[in-house]
């Protein structure tokens, strides 16, 4: 599957070696906090395209 905040190829449930967001598999919700990610989907994907750090 894809990285849902770079596009990077990832396993479901890995953490992406671009990005370093931890997926949380193909049911990813975009506005809350899941898994071991301290922002939201929607945070790390506006802080990526800034070239901020995806925690």
């Amino acid at each position: 599957m894809k990285c849902p905040v770079c596009g990077e190829e990832v396993e479901p449930f890995d953490i992406c070696d671009k990005c370093d967001w931890q997926n949380s598999g193909p049911k990813e919700n975009e506005n809350s906090l899941q898994g071991p990610n301290r922002m939201t989907l929607k945070e790390a994907r506006e802080a990526y395209k800034k070239g901020e750090k995806v925690s």
